[in-house]
Parts: C-alpha cells; sequence; structure tokens
C-alpha cells in the first residue's frame, strides 16, 4: 500500500511538473508571437500582424499587451467594432492601462462618436486624476462636439493646473480660437469676442485672434472697440498702409468724419502717391456732409435727454444703445445719472448690476445684488447674489488677497450654507493660510449637509494628515477604501498617509510605533516597495536582522531584479555576519553593473567584513585571501593594504609585508601609517638600521613624542657597544674608614645577548685591590638563556678567584626560574653556593624571590633576596625595592669582607631608580642599609650609595 501512495505521488509530481513546464513554453512561445507581430505592424503589414497576433493569443489568452496591439491593428485596419472589443477587455482585465484608452477614445473619434469618447476621456481622468495629457484629450472631444461651456471651464483647469506648460498652452488657444469661430457662426458676437479675448490674454500677438476679434467687432456693430484694436496695432505699426486704411475704414462707419478726413490726410501724407486714398478724399467729404444733415439715433436721444432729463425712454435707449457697443462705462454713466433722480429705481440697480458684472466688476455688483435681494429676497436673486459673491471671492484668491476672499466666500455661505461650491472654496482658502481649525470646521459643516461625500472627505483627510493627525486621517480613508473598493485612489492614499505617518515617527525615533504603520500597509498591500524598504532599515535599526532578511526576501519575491532591495539584503547578509553570501550578492551586481561605483564599493565592504571577521577568529590565511581581493579590485585601499600588513607580520612573512608597505607608501607617499607599519615590519625583520631611517623620516613628517621616542629606540638598537662607570661608597657605624668601588666596563652586544668586561678598584689602608671580570648573556631561545661570569683579583681587596654561571627558563604565564651556582675563594677559605630564583612580572611590576645555599669550608648558610620593580616609561625606566636576608654572593659591597660576615646574621633593605634616557644613557641611584648582627646584642651597621652610568655608542 506504501508502495503504490509513492507511485501515485511521483507521478501526480511529474504531471504538475510536465504541465508548468507547458505553460511556461506557451508563454514563450506567446512572447515570441507577439515581438514578430509588433515587427510586422511597423513595417505596416498588417494582415500578418494580426495573424500573428491572433495565434499568440490562442497560446495565452490573458495575454494583455497582445490583445491591446490586436485592438490598436483592428483601428489601423478599419475595423472598428473589432477593435472596440478588445479595447474593452484589456480594459476590463486592467482598468490602469493607460495606453487602452487612448486606443478607446481614436477609435470613437474616428467613428464619430463623440459622447463615447468623453465617456472613456471621464474614465481616463477617475483612473489618472488631473492627467494632463487625458485632460486635453476630452478638451479636443469636448470641442468637436461644440460643448463650449463646458469646453471653457475645461481649458481654465487645465491651463491653472498647468500654467507654463507649452502643449497646454497652445490647447488652450486653439479651443478658444474654435469656440470664437463656433460663436461668430452663431451670429453671436458678444461671445466670439470673449473667446478671442481669452486667447489674446495668453497669446497677445496672436495676429489670428486678432483679426478674427477684430471682424466680430465690425461685423457687430462695435466699431470702438474696434477702432481700439486697429489703435493698437498702430502704436507698434504706425506707417502701416493696410491699418491706417483699415482705420479710415472704422471711423466712416462710426461716422466720426473728422478723424476719417484725418486719417486721410496721413495716409496722403505717407503715401502721395495712391491714387485709392486721392479718390476717397472726394467721396468722404460728400458722405460726411450727408451724414451730419441727418445725425444719428444716440445723438438724438442724448439731445432729447438733456432739453428733458426726466424723459425715461430717452435714458433707457440710450443705456441700451451704450449697452450694444460694449461700452460699460458710458452706460454706467447713462445709469447712475438714471438713479440720481430715482435712486431706488429697481430696473435701473439691476441693469447697473449687469453692466458693472459685465465690467468684471464682481465686487461692486454683488453689493448691488445684496441690497436688491435685502429688499425683495427671491431664489433667483439669492443665486444671482451666490455667484456673485463667488466670483468676488475668485477675484481675490487670483491676486492672493486671502482675507478679502475669505469675506467674500464667508458672505455667500451665510446666504447659502450648504452651497457645497462654496464651502468648497472656503476650505481650499483655509488651506492656503495653513488655517487648519477653520479647514476642519468649514469641512465638518459641509458633511453635515453632505455626509457621504467623497471629495469632502477626501480632503478632510488630508487636512488632517497635514496637520500631523495621522491617526484620524487614516480612519477616514480607510472607510472611503473600503467603500470604494475597486478606486484605487482611496486605497492609495490610505498608504501614502501611513507610510507618511512612518516616515514623522522614524524621524521622532519611534521605530516600534513606525513598524506598526508600516505593517498596516503591507497588510493591505504586500508588495508596496516603498513600505518595505522602509521596514528592513527599521528591523536593522532596531537589531532585528532576521526580520530584517525576512523583509528582504518578501521584497525580493515581488521585485526580484531590484538593484536596491539585493543591496538591501547583502548588507543585512553582511551585519548577520554571513559575509560570503553578501559578497556574492554585491559580486553579482558589480558584474551586472561595471559601471556604478555603489555596487563595486558594497562588494569590496563585503570582503572587507569577512576579513576582519577571519581575523577575529584567527584565520589569518582566509583573511588575507579576503583583503587579497579587495587589493585586486582597489589596489589603492588602505585598509586592506595595513590589514595585510599585520597578517604578515604575525605570520613572521616579513618580505611579504615590506612588498604591501611599497605599495601602500606608492599610492600614499608621506603617510605615516604605511611608513610607521614598514618601520615595524624592519624592527621585526631585525633589521634596524633600515627601520631607524624610515623612523627618521617619520619624525621629519610628524615630530610628535611618540615618533620621536620610537626613532631613538630603533637607533639604540643599532649600537653594539655600551660604556659604564660605577661607583659604590660603603660606610660603617662602628668605623670611620670608607670604602669606595669604582668600575669601568665595556660591553659588546650580539646577536645572542651580550658580553662585558669589567675593571673594578678598591682601596683600603692596606692596600688597593684591582679586580678583572669577564661576564657574559647567551640566547639559547627564545625562552631559555644563560649568565657567566669569570673574575680575578691581586688578593689586596676582592676575592682572588670569583665565578658564576646560572641557566634561566621561562615558563608559561611569563614565570621565569634561575638555576645556577656560585664560587668565591679568598686566601683559605672557599665558598661554593647554589642559586636558585623565580621571578613574574604583575601589570608594571616584577618581583623577583631569589634563594642562595652556601657551603664554606666546614659551615653551610643560606641567603634571601627579594626584589620588586615599579616599571614606567614602556618598562625602561623603574623603582626598586630589595630586602635581604643574610649575606649574597653577587653582593660586590660586601664580598670585600668577605669571610668576616660569614655566619652573622645579616638584614638588609635597598632602594633605587634607574631611568633610561633616549634609549642610550642609562643612570641609576641605589641605596642600602645593612644591619649585622654581631653579638646576642651587639649590631653593627653599613651604608651603601652606589651611582651607575651607561651609555651607548
Amino acid at each position: 500500500m506504501a508502495v503504490l501512495k509513492h507511485l501515485l505521488t511521483g507521478i501526480l509530481v511529474c504531471l504538475a511538473m510536465q504541465t508548468q513546464a507547458q505553460i511556461f513554453k506557451q508563454k514563450n512561445n506567446a512572447e515570441a508571437l507577439y515581438e514578430q507581430a509588433l515587427q510586422e505592424t511597423k513595417q505596416q503589414h498588417y494582415d500578418k500582424a494580426i495573424a500573428l497576433s491572433q495565434q499568440a493569443l490562442k497560446a495565452q489568452p490573458d495575454f494583455i499587451d497582445q490583445q491591446l496591439l490586436l485592438a490598436r491593428l483592428y483601428m489601423l485596419t478599419k475595423q472598428y467594432d473589432l477593435s472596440r472589443k478588445y479595447v474593452k477587455e484589456v480594459l476590463a482585465k486592467n482598468p490602469q492601462y493607460r495606453d487602452a484608452y487612448y486606443y478607446a477614445i481614436n477609435v470613437e473619434l474616428t467613428t464619430g462618436k463623440y459622447a463615447e469618447a468623453e465617456c472613456y476621456a471621464d474614465e481616463a481622468l477617475s483612473q489618472f486624476p488631473g492627467s494632463r495629457e487625458f485632460m486635453l484629450k476630452k478638451l479636443g472631444i469636448l470641442d468637436m462636439q461644440h460643448k463650449v461651456y463646458r469646453g471653457n471651464e475645461l481649458a481654465e483647469t487645465v491651463l491653472n493646473k498647468y500654467p507654463e506648460d507649452t502643449t497646454v498652452r497652445n490647447a488652450y488657444v486653439e479651443h478658444y480660437l474654435l469656440s470664437g469661430k463656433y460663436y461668430q457662426q452663431l451670429g453671436n458676437s458678444g461671445m466670439a469676442r470673449q473667446s478671442y479675448d481669452r486667447v489674446l490674454l495668453v497669446e497677445p500677438r496672436n495676429q489670428e485672434a486678432r483679426e478674427a476679434s477684430l471682424g466680430v467687432a465690425l461685423k457687430g456693430g462695435n466699431y470702438q472697440s474696434a477702432l481700439e484694436q486697429v489703435n493698437d496695432e498702430l502704436l507698434a505699426h504706425p506707417g502701416s498702409y493696410d491699418l491706417l486704411m483699415r482705420k479710415l475704414g472704422i471711423l466712416q462707419e462710426m461716422h466720426a468724419y473728422v478723424e476719417a478726413l484725418s486719417t486721410l490726410q496721413e495716409v496722403l501724407r505717407r503715401f502721395p502717391g495712391d491714387a485709392k486714398a486721392r479718390t476717397l478724399e472726394t467721396s468722404l467729404r460728400m458722405e460726411a456732409a450727408t451724414y451730419y444733415a441727418n445725425m444719428d439715433p444716440y445723438t438724438l436721444y442724448q439731445g432729447v435727454l438733456e432739453k428733458n432729463p426726466g424723459n425715461r425712454e430717452a435714458l433707457d435707449k440710450l443705456i441700451g444703445y451704450s449697452m450694444a457697443r460694449g461700452a460699460y462705462a458710458e452706460a454706467l454713466a447713462w445709469i447712475n445719472r438714471g438713479l440720481k433722480a430715482t435712486p431706488n429705481d429697481t430696473r435701473l440697480l439691476g441693469l447697473k448690476m449687469d453692466v458693472l458684472e459685465g465690467d468684471r466688476k464682481y465686487g461692486s455688483a454683488a453689493a448691488l445684488a445684496m441690497t436688491l435681494y435685502q429688499r425683495a429676497p427671491n431664489p433667483e436673486l439669492k443665486e444671482r447674489l451666490v455667484q456673485l459673491q463667488t466670483a468676488t471671492g475668485r477675484e481675490y484668491l487670483a491676486q492672493q488677497q486671502y482675507d478679502l476672499a475669505l469675506a467674500a466666500f464667508e458672505t455667500a455661505g451665510r446666504i447659502s450654507p450648504g452651497d457645497s461650491s462654496v464651502l468648497n472654496l472656503l476650505t481650499n482658502t483655509y488651506i492656503s493660510q495653513k488655517n487648519t481649525p477653520a479647514a476642519l470646521k468649514t469641512l465638518d459643516q459641509a458633511l453635515t449637509y453632505y455626509p457621504d461625500n467623497a471629495t469632502f472627505l477626501l480632503k478632510k483627510s488630508s487636512v488632517l494628515a497635514d496637520a500631523g493627525r495621522y491617526e484620524e486621517a487614516a480612519v477616514i480613508t480607510a472607510q472611503l477604501a473600503a467603500r470604494y473598493p475597486t478606486d484605487e485612489r482611496f486605497s492609495s492614499n490610505l498608504a501614502d498617509m501611513r507610510l507618511t505617518s512612518a516616515r514623522a515617527l522614524m524621524k521622532a525615533d519611534e521605530y516600534d510605533l513606525a513598524k506598526q504603520q508600516l505593517a498596516l500597509v503591507l497588510a493591505a498591500a504586500p508588495s508596496n516597495s516603498e513600505a518595505l524598504d522602509y521596514m528592513i532599515n527599521m528591523q536593522t535599526a532596531t537589531g532585528k536582522p532576521d526580520s530584517a532578511l525576512y523583509y528582504a526576501n518578501t521584497a525580493l519575491g515581488y521585485y526580484p531584479d531590484n538593484r536596491d532591495f539585493l543591496l538591501k539584503k547583502a548588507s543585512v547578509l553582511q551585519e548577520m555576519h554571513a559575509y560570503n553570501e553578501s559578497a556574492a550578492i554585491t559580486s553579482d551586481l558589480m558584474t551586472r553593473y561595471p559601471y556604478t561605483i555603489k555596487y563595486k564599493q558594497a562588494y569590496v565592504s563585503s570582503l572587507m567584513s569577512a576579513g576582519t571577521d577571519y581575523q577575529r577568529n584567527q584565520q589569518p590565511d582566509s583573511a588575507l585571501a579576503m583583503f587579497n581581493q579587495v587589493l585586486a579590485l582597489q589596489p589603492k585601499d588602505s585598509m586592506a593594504l595595513l590589514y595585510s600588513i599585520n597578517i604578515l607580520n604575525g605570520q613572521q612573512r616579513y618580505d611579504s609585508a615590506l612588498v604591501y608597505t611599497a605599495q601602500g607608501m606608492k599610492y600614499y607617499p608621506g603617510n605615516e601609517a604605511f611608513l610607521m607599519k614598514r618601520a615595524i615590519t624592519l624592527e621585526n625583520k631585525q633589521d634596524f638600521t633600515a627601520a631607524a631611517l624610515v623612523a627618521d623620516s617619520i619624525v621629519k613628517l610628524q615630530p610628535t613624542a611618540a615618533n620621536t621616542d620610537y626613532r631613538d629606540y630603533l637607533l639604540s638598537k643599532t649600537l653594539k657597544n655600551q660604556f659604564g662607570l660605577y661607583f659604590n661608597n660603603s660606610s660603617y657605624d662602628y668605623t670611620s674608614d670608607k670604602f669606595n668601588i669604582a668600575t669601568v666596563e665595556y660591553r659588546r652586544f650580539i646577536k645572542r645577548g651580550s658580553y662585558a668586561v669589567q675593571l673594578n678598584y678598591a682601596g683600603r689602608k692596606n692596600g688597593n685591590g684591582l679586580q678583572g671580570l669577564a661576564e657574559m648573556y647567551y640566547k639559547h631561545n627564545p625562552k631559555l638563556y644563560s649568565y657567566g661570569m669569570m673574575a680575578f683579583s691581586n688578593k689586596s681587596v676582592f676575592p682572588q678567584v670569583r665565578a658564576a654561571y646560572s641557566i634561566f627558563k621561562t615558563f608559561k604565564k611569563d614565570i621565569e626560574v634561575e638555576l645556577g651556582g656560585r664560587y668565591l675563594n679568598v686566601d683559605s677559605t672557599t665558598s661554593i653556593s647554589g642559586v636558585l630564583s623565580i621571578a613574574k612580572p604583575f601589570g608594571d611590576f616584577w618581583i623577583n624571590l631569589r634563594g642562595f645555599a652556601i657551603s664554606e669550608t666546614s659551615s653551610f648558610y643560606t641567603s634571601f633576596n627579594l626584589t620588586t620593580r615599579y616599571y614606567m616609561n614602556k618598562q625602561q625606566d623603574y623603582l626598586q625595592l630589595v630586602a635581604g636576608l643574610g649575606t649574597s654572593p653577587d653582593d660586590k659591597s660586601r664580598l670585600v669582607n668577605f669571610p668576616n660576615l660569614s655566619g652573622l646574621l645579616t638584614r638588609s633593605i635597598s632602594a633605587g631608580y634607574q631611568k633610561v634616557v633616549h634609549y642610550r644613557t642609562t643612570l641609576g641611584l641605589y641605596g642600602t642599609w645593612i644591619n649585622q648582627k654581631i653579638s646576642d646584642t651587639g649590631f653593627q651597621n653599613q651604608y651603601d650609595i652606589y651611582l651607575s652610568l651607561q651609555r651607548k655608542f
């Protein structure tokens, strides 16, 4: 049964693998067909491209890019129904596929279905709010449908959003030129002129708009405006024949014959040979004479009003003629004249309000509307008043006079508290002033009227977020996202808000709270790259590299080739001491992007970290291999060079270390660190002469006390000879005699130690003593050395023969043990001693206990010394204290009285100080007190002063 289970499992796995391979093969085949179809499309082989596309879709039915290409091909081949079919399928699968909207709009425009095209443009703008391209597409569609009012509104919105964009400005100009022409066709001269005026506000030199505006003015009988335009042109081109003749024609139409004749004279003055001008001179004068015989109606009504100021009909006619000609100032003057006689005339006040609005004096118009509304409130007047107040506020906003704008909007709000446009404008103004409390209060008021309004809710969320109240903002945005699950704007806004909150918390070092916000973002959108990036940083910053690695791997699951996430993963692995894995990632990045410096630096950092880790773990060969890889990439890397030098010195591979120091000095000439490493390496190699030369160059570069001291030390190592002078003065409390010993010494330093010869001189009453002495220190190996001495004298003072030998062995923990012997011969007395000592350093202290077993003829004695030293100045100088019991065979000051002191109970205390100057000169000063018991109740004392001077050369 178990065998059957395993067999079935194997079959299923094989089938799954085969299916997966088949799917992968089909996917690759579909993509290859898609690429072929693209190439055929570029060559305009549309039928072949369609056939390839259908094959690709058969291999992979959900291949969305292929579906869109097929839609394009059907559009190019004018198979619009099929094109629509595939565009709709693409948008159903991915409502945010931008190119699909372009094809959908173009198909409907090509087939003249402008309403459908507009719907697609609206859908595109809902997915991509504020998109310049789709807003301009929609503007073009509105122009094709002659939806001028909506087109005007959209044109203003686009220009306000992209005021400096050349494409937008050109589209704006084109729209108003089209609307102007459209109004001209309808015979609406006033609206046509307004359209051309909008063009001239953006492009004052637009010749088409100038010509069209002038034509509208002339056709509409608005000659004054046309004359003003021509006069403006003449300022720039004062001698233009065409402009002068056009001005002449306008003045002729206006029956302004005096000015017309004056203009004609200027034409004749500038162009005296012009036949047309000379012909006009007679006909113009005849026309003028006829006109003045019969005055125009305006002048007649004006004459009536002057004779009868109360004639209302004449006043109404004059106001009407003035408004028809667009002469708002003139019309306002006639209205004001009428209001002087009848101040409360509702009709005149209404006309005045119209004139003020037409002249863009919204504030004055609004004040007048308020007066009329207070007198006779009605819905129509209320709506007009609100419009004028908002227009006034908008005007102030454009001038950045926020206080005046607020006053206008607040007035409108009091009149119509629930007006959504007023509430929106009030909110925007408070936001512009950064008055958060007022903006929130207004939004709350708006939401009492429109509790489910997504625009107000989203705006409130934005204001709360800007105020740092991210939690409240997130609650609102989350509700919107839940209410509109298909609208990605709300979910995206919620993610942005939580990310902003996380950033603020990170800035305040509230890492745990920041991680909570990021976790919420990832719970809703696991692939949010910014949240993943922050989360990796947070986990690393809080010392949780395992979590950081988890999020780095998660990010790479969504974005497998993302360089930043790969680099972050490498950094986390390095933090976790997984240096080889980190180096593998950074090496791959460096190979793929050889010209990106940061990847090379990251790879080098991984190698350096691996190398230092090997060093810490006592794996010098592996560490050196890492540093060599670094130097292969960056030969100038100072740290890799220094670490390599240290390792090679530790392995006593001094010649190799010198190669690296030379490389460092080549790239960093005069660098103190590399010079010092070279000096140390030469010192380790015991090439003190070369080391001293390098150290001297360091002192010249950086004459610090430490550098000077090191140079002096190395120089001292090159000196093989030493001259010494010693003087010992002994005095006694039992005799007035004093005893002095003077010593001259020469010492020679050799590779394994040193040897010396001494001449000791002492003077006494019974004669002078001379003693010759030779001694040697010989190092057998680093832990074993010997001391030997032989001395002979003339028997007067010193022992005739004196000999000594000791061997010293260093054990673990720096414990040194001495074993040796001493021989003395004075007259007929012979002394043979055994020596045993043990010494150990304790930090800056050094303690030695030495014992002597002394055999003298038929007697046996012992002697003990306890020496304590406190070292200073790199263990060159020291203070010494010695306590002794018995007479030591090594004590020269007492050997002159040997064997008289034999057998006496002797106690001694000695203190001294030794000072080394520049590693060459050694000075010593010691004092000793010796107490000897000569009887049961009798004692005698000896006092020694010992001076020493040694000088290397």
